[in-house]
């Protein structure tokens, strides 16, 4: 097997992996249900991560790196972009496609219970898209950019994780409006 077959293979893995721990959580699915959703072996997954935690810490860096990716798209709007991120974050589709979405309110408390390296990492990608985010947003100062960025990632994965934990219907869309309107809020006014 080549270098960018092995490469593609473990990509594979990472995706399907990142969708089932996505819809079940960490502790709700195992190697075998993993290997399955790749279309691969248990001992494929092997060849590639050396337990369940590696391919968990794996999807996290990759769901973060994807969050980022989302606002490079958002970007290419121009000015105002965030607002444009927030609107398409906040969405009933975004809610809906849980093993699509992003890993923020679906996985988040998974890395909360993790280990240390886990956390760390996370912290680590976490503050890139901050960074990212902060790019998009108003302030005086850098400062104010980063804290209006966390502000919006907050509301945007508490608004989504609390929309999606209850029936869809009317509550679950009022909850996504007022974590919208919350959000334009603390974007301020639109330019």
């Amino acid at each position: 097997m080549t270098d960018e077959q092995k490469a593609a293979a473990r990509a594979v893995i990472i995706t399907a992996a990142g969708r089932r721990f996505r819809v079940d959580g960490m502790a709700g699915v195992g190697i075998d249900a993993l290997a399955r959703e790749a279309g691969q072996t248990s001992g494929a997954i092997y060849a590639h991560f050396t337990s369940k935690a590696a391919v968990f810490a794996a999807v996290v860096d990759a769901g973060l790196a994807r969050l980022r990716a989302g606002m490079e798209r958002c970007r290419a709007a121009g000015a105002g972009w965030a607002r444009v991120f927030v609107r398409q974050y906040l969405s009933a589709q975004h809610r809906d496609q849980i093993a699509e979405g992003c890993l923020l309110p679906s996985l988040s408390a998974d890395v909360a219970r993790g280990d240390m390296d886990l956390r760390s990492a996370y912290a680590a990608d976490l503050a890139r898209a901050i960074d990212t985010l902060a790019e998009g947003c108003v302030g005086a100062t850098e400062a104010e950019r980063r804290q209006t960025a966390i502000a919006l990632l907050a509301l945007g994965a508490g608004g989504l994780l609390l929309s999606r934990a209850v029936p869809a219907g009317p509550l679950a869309d009022e909850v996504l409006a007022a974590a919208t309107a919350a959000a334009e809020t603390v974007l301020g006014p639109a330019t």
